[in-house]
């Protein structure tokens, strides 16, 4: 029974390991930004966890809700139901794999020397061992009635507590991120002028129309008045004379 588990535990800990390194070899920017906002803070990004746990099945029976308002959307329930699952498995896999990199990268450092790859390696290994050796003394503590019982109670805790910080930190990297592009597009046509000495561009050409203005062509024979607007006036009449009309005064 005990080799069984301490071979179950070895086992997750290496397709852990397995994952980690794909990450790192095709996402390692969004793994690097995780476990630095989940460093910075780290019970903002726990309570965050924890309010996305509470709300993953209400936003689950919305969307699915929201499909079974037309036809097609009946028959997507499925894949919606598929796509939100697997958004939910992969924010627990980085926030997990982020959260060992905290652990490994405050347990041996990042490290002087090598390049930044190797640090993370280092740590993500680190970090998954740290992980891992929590089931492993709760697997060998299991043998006593009252201390096995607690060990796993601590390893489940503390477990749930690490995938928490991790799935929060994911979620408050998400929004920071798109945060981060809204200010800057709204800052950006103000300040960038300033930033690069008055010779950058814009986000958008500069106009003198409003919203609701539309543009009118001055001619000759309108008149402006104090209000909003131009008004035309009557063009007057020249006097032509020899008409023998009568009709001028």
């Amino acid at each position: 029974m005990l080799a069984t588990t301490l071979t179950a535990i070895a086992g997750v800990f290496g397709i852990g390991l397995i994952i980690g390194l794909v990450v790192l070899t095709t996402a390692e920017e969004a793994l690097v930004a995780v476990a630095r906002t989940a460093a910075r803070d780290v019970s903002g990004s726990f309570w965050a966890g924890v309010l996305t746990q509470v709300l993953a099945v209400p936003a689950l029976v919305v969307l699915v809700v929201a499909c079974a308002i037309t036809i097609i959307g009946i028959l997507a329930i499925p894949l919606a139901a598929l796509a939100w699952g697997l958004a939910l498995a992969g924010a627990f896999t980085l926030g997990v794999l982020a959260v060992a990199l905290v652990i490994g990268w405050a347990l041996v450092g990042r490290g002087s020397s090598g390049s930044e790859r190797s640090a993370a390696v280092r740590g993500l290994v680190v970090g998954l061992a740290a992980l891992s050796l929590v089931w492993f003394g709760a697997a060998l503590a299991a043998q006593m009635p009252v201390v096995g019982t607690l060990s796993r109670l601590v390893a489940v805790a503390f477990t749930w507590a690490a995938a928490t910080v991790g799935m929060g930190a994911v979620v408050k990297s998400r929004i920071g991120m798109s945060r981060l592009s809204v200010q800057f597009g709204r800052v950006g046509g103000r300040w960038s002028s300033r930033w690069s000495g008055g010779t950058a561009a814009t986000w958008a050409p500069g106009s003198s129309t409003g919203v609701n203005e539309v543009p009118v062509s001055r001619v000759s024979w309108q008149t402006p008045t104090p209000v909003q607007g131009v008004v035309a006036a009557r063009r007057p009449v020249e006097d032509k004379e020899g008409t023998g009309t009568g009709a001028e005064l």
